[in-house]
């Protein structure tokens, strides 16, 4: 009975933020036929994604029908996250790239922060921020340990596709994500440790992770938490946390 209930009230707040956003889609989309709105949408654009990409990338499925999916995704992760802050952090179940099952602690040491990224390889917001996630790492190396963890393709050639990017279906087995997680790691020249969440996506429902977020976990507590990406996905916060509540 509380299967049935849940699974009701997973679909009211699918179907109310459906109807909440389709109508700011539809704006969008009238806005889009006019070509002198554009440089205001873009502009719109890179503060919602905190960098700036190109228009060629987005430009094509903006306000599309896998848009408005892929937003209500998010969001609903975001909503449904069991983890709080301050709260006790969700041993998670992960795979390691070649394949073995571990769990999130196990990358966690006594008295000593382990800071949690959550990403995919199909995110260019997650992709253009790599480097100076990997610079933090550097910085803080000594203080604090560092994970990479792979979750559900934000950008699958499947669902909400963009423009010269990495042209890939949604991994349907652990194996696939697996090798989509061994191709981030060719980018990952700090040699920050991949894991992948399972296939069941443990990780990505406990920490709302989806499409990109930062954790700082310490003696088995979330002491921060960021905000749900690409808005709230902001390193240097996690930086400054850093500065603030360690002895570097």
């Amino acid at each position: 009975m509380l299967d049935r209930s849940t699974t009701r009230l997973q679909i009211t707040k699918r179907s109310m933020l459906h109807l909440l956003l389709r109508g700011v889609f539809i704006l969008g989309l009238v806005l889009k036929s006019f070509h002198r709105f554009r440089p205001c949408l873009c502009r719109l654009f890179d503060v919602i994604c905190g960098v700036r990409l190109s228009p060629n990338i987005y430009w094509k499925s903006l306000f599309s029908h896998e848009m408005l999916e892929g937003v209500v995704d998010s969001i609903l992760v975001d909503w449904n996250k069991t983890t709080k802050p301050s709260g006790k952090v969700f041993n998670s179940p992960l795979v390691t790239l070649d394949g073995e099952y571990c769990r999130l602690l196990e990358w966690s040491r006594p008295n000593r922060p382990l800071i949690v990224n959550f990403g995919s390889l199909t995110c260019p917001v997650f992709m253009k921020k790599l480097e100076q996630y990997q610079k933090m790492m550097k910085d803080f190396q000594d203080i604090a340990d560092f994970i990479i963890v792979y979750t559900e393709e934000a950008h699958p050639s499947d669902g909400w596709a963009l423009e010269n990017n990495f042209d890939v279906p949604s991994p349907k087995t652990q194996s696939e994500r697996c090798a989509m997680a061994r191709l981030l790691s060719t980018h990952n020249a700090s040699r920050c440790p991949v894991l992948v969440d399972t296939m069941l996506n443990a990780a990505n429902i406990a920490y709302g992770a989806f499409p990109i977020r930062l954790y700082v976990i310490e003696d088995d507590h979330v002491v921060y938490q960021g905000g749900a990406g690409p808005t709230g996905y902001e390193i240097n916060e996690v930086s400054d946390w850093l500065k603030q509540n360690t002895k570097i």
